[in-house]
């Protein structure tokens, strides 16, 4: 009875303090992404096509470089899909070298299942060469699990830079 007593006393006091809020935040929770900034090697991602640079616009920043081979790379990472979250959000910053309206590099996230059957979740096209683009989508929950994720392209030429790849 009297760990019990102890035991209200104490959550009654983390309520009144608005300390349960703190304990209850998951602060310390891992990304979902590893490595999302290409901080000096590919850590968890595999490229065939790509390569860590340095970054020629932000001193101390790397990123990936990748070299479009008739259009097509692609960046691929294990993924587990969060319990209870129906969407999440994807960001990246993308550099295109030889992109244009009649001439884009087309760009899409593909996630995967146990079996290795995909589903592409996201995509756009980048029609602008030279200039940083801040791409965001909404990715919705697909059905049955996710095991890995892939960011690839199909179409376009030249060199992309990628940096600061987040699923959120």
């Amino acid at each position: 009875m009297v760990r019990i007593m102890h035991s209200v006393r104490f959550i009654r006091l983390f309520q009144a303090t608005g300390l349960a809020v703190i304990l209850s935040s998951p602060a310390s929770a891992e990304p979902l992404v590893k490595n999302s900034g290409f901080d000096k090697e590919l850590g968890a991602w595999e490229c065939d096509e790509g390569k860590i640079v340095a970054d020629p616009d932000e001193k101390g920043n790397s990123l990936l470089e990748v070299e479009l081979d008739g259009g097509v790379f692609g960046l691929t990472q294990d993924f587990k899909w969060p319990a209870g979250k129906k969407s999440l959000a994807l960001s990246f910053r993308v550099k295109a070298s030889t992109a244009s309206k009649d001439s884009p590099v087309q760009w899409r996230l593909r996630l995967y299942d146990a079996e290795g059957n995909s589903g592409i979740m996201a995509g756009g096209k980048i029609t602008e060469s030279g200039g940083w683009i801040i791409v965001t989508k909404t990715i919705p929950r697909p059905e049955g699990g996710v095991t890995s994720l892939m960011l690839e392209s199909n179409r376009g030429e030249g060199k992309l830079w990628i940096d600061d790849l987040k699923v959120e």
